[in-house]
């Protein structure tokens, strides 16, 4: 099921179900999982307007 995933097209033709990304052959990732695994990114300031 994962192997699809490696091309880029494919692993592009993501969408959402029930909060979930999924792909077309049925793959799923859950969102806890996700959530749990996220790591913080800094985001760099934006400059003073």
């Amino acid at each position: 099921m994962l192997e699809p995933l490696r091309k880029l097209a494919f692993f592009k033709r993501v969408f959402l179900e029930m909060g979930a990304p999924t792909w077309p052959n049925g793959f799923d990732n859950c969102a806890d999982l996700i959530y749990r695994d996220a790591k913080t990114v800094k985001c760099a300031k934006r400059p003073a307007a």
